[in-house]
Order: structure tokens, then sequence, then C-alpha cells
């Protein structure tokens, strides 16, 4: 036999369901040493490895990385009318520094005309903002 439902209203209501809090993470425990040693004692410190340099790029691959990043940065500057010229000299300066020391000619000399040029060209402020864009 069937069984009588009691009328719905026209709008219909969601039940709210609260989502459970998140659990957080617990503050390591402390062993059950003193923090400070006896006196005239040492402690000894964890064992943490040394940080290690990153090595240099080579000044190919660093002059190479140098002429994406104008080419990328010509691409999103802000104001592409006013910065193209000044990225199209520091790509010819690039390019310049790349075949000579793709002819086989590292020299220090070399070396500072590119970092030279790369701190002008991360200094630049367009520069800067095409590259935030990217």
């Amino acid at each position: 036999m069937a069984t009588k439902r009691g009328k719905r209203s026209g709008t219909k209501t969601k039940s709210t369901v609260k989502p459970k809090p998140k659990a957080t993470a617990k503050p390591p425990v402390k062993s059950g040493r003193a923090s400070s040693p006896a006196p005239g004692r040492r402690v000894a410190s964890p064992a943490v490895a040394p940080a290690r340099r990153a090595a240099p790029l080579p000044l190919l691959e660093r002059g190479k990385a140098l002429r994406d990043a104008i080419q990328l940065s010509k691409l999103t500057a802000p104001d592409p009318w006013s910065y193209t010229g000044r990225a199209r000299t520091w790509l010819g300066r690039v390019e310049r520094l790349l075949d000579r020391i793709s002819a086989g000619v590292e020299t220090a000399e070399m070396r500072k005309a590119i970092e030279t040029l790369a701190a002008e060209v991360e200094g630049d402020r367009d520069f800067q903002e095409a590259r935030r864009r990217a």
C-alpha cells in the first residue's frame, strides 16, 4: 500500500554541511635534555650539509641565456615601442660576444664584457617588468 507524502514548498533548501577543520602539523617533540649544557661541556651541533655554490655557467651558455632572455623580453615588454630599440642594441652586443666566444676566444675580458652587459640588461626597469610578465 502506498503512503502519502506531505506537500513540499516550491523552494529547495540546501543542507549546510560544515567542512571539518584540517589537522594542523604538530611541532616536533623536544627531547628531555636541558636547553643549556653543563658548564665546560660542548654540545655537538646537528649534522648539516655545507651549502654548495652553484657552479657558474660556461661563458657561452651564459651568453646564450642572456640572448634568449632579451629576445623573450621583447615579446613581453610593457611598452614595446620604446623598449625594442634598447633590446636590439643589447642583442647586437651579445651576438658579437657570442661569435668571439664560439671562435674559441674565451678570456677574462670576454667574461667581464658578458657580466657587464648582463648587469646592464638586468638592471633595466623595463627588462625587469618584461621578465615579470613572462
